[in-house]
């Protein structure tokens, strides 16, 4: 009989901590739920008071960007920050006096919008007094902002902003941003993320000869009529880590002639075992 008893007993406590462990379990998931990240998008959309459905005179403005809305607070914060100052560094595209202050990202988009209009209008009004006005086609400014989470992870999440600005001269300009930031919110830089940057540009220059076969092949890079100095591939000023590896990114200009365009490079993560420091790796 006492056995009995006590093995109904342990069943018992048994099915009581299993319960309880089931519970825990549970309760834990639900917490690290709360804590996952999640964004919306948020959406300016403008064009000038000339235009028309097949007007290519006027000037359009989209501008989209994420908006942390859960998730740790400290990433969350340091996220949107960092949304809001992309978007006031902008303006400087207008001139280095521009004014870049905002209290907030909507703030910040909305500015950044009133003065991409208002410098048009400046700029159409001044040169329509000219003898000899440029072509109505000078006018069709274009500003398209689009910024978007590329890479979220429980270690690291990266951003992406693609932009493309028109300002009426010869070309548009395409522009990537890139950034990392750690699980506390801190924005990663190359040093940071890698405990050997030379090993990296070496790394980086066999990926680059590889996309740029044709126009770089075996011959030093001093020769290949690039804007560097000396024969090493300078690491970018556009980096972040995505869910296939560690992206870099050279923007027209920054390495070569605007008509070479832009330049990617992805670096498995394979490829930067015993490079890539151990946090930052899947």
């Amino acid at each position: 009989m006492y056995t009995t008893h006590f093995i109904r007993l342990a069943i018992v406590l048994l099915s009581a901590c299993s319960l309880w462990s089931c519970q825990s379990q549970q309760e834990q998931a639900s917490a690290v739920a709360t804590e996952r990240l999640q964004f919306r998008v948020e959406n300016l959309q403008r064009t000038s008071d000339d235009c028309s459905p097949d007007s290519s005179t006027c000037a359009r403005l989209h501008i989209t960007y994420p908006v942390a809305t859960a998730g740790p607070a400290a990433l969350r914060q340091s996220i949107n920050h960092y949304v809001q100052q992309r978007l006031q560094l902008m303006r400087y595209d207008f001139g280095p006096d521009a004014d870049t202050s905002a209290t907030s990202y909507t703030d910040a988009a909305e500015k950044l919008a009133n003065l991409f209009f208002e410098e048009r209008q400046r700029y159409k009004e001044s040169t329509q007094q000219m003898p000899d006005p440029p072509h109505p086609g000078l006018y069709g400014w274009e500003l398209q902002v689009k910024g978007q989470p590329l890479y979220v992870s429980a270690r690291v999440v990266s951003l992406l902003f693609d932009n493309f600005t028109y300002l009426g001269g010869a070309h548009g300009n395409p522009t990537r941003i890139l950034q990392s930031f750690d699980s506390t919110g801190h924005l990663l830089s190359l040093p940071e993320m890698v405990n050997d940057t030379v090993k990296l540009q070496a790394l980086a220059e066999q990926q680059f000869r590889q996309v740029r076969k044709e126009m770089v092949g075996d011959m030093p890079l001093s020769e290949a009529g690039l804007f560097i100095t000396g024969n090493t591939l300078p690491l970018p000023q556009n980096y972040a880590l995505t869910a296939e590896g560690l992206q870099l990114y050279y923007n027209p200009y920054e390495i070569g002639p605007y008509a070479m365009g832009a330049t990617e490079l992805l670096l498995p993560y394979n490829f930067l075992k015993g490079l890539l420091r151990p946090a930052y790796f899947p």
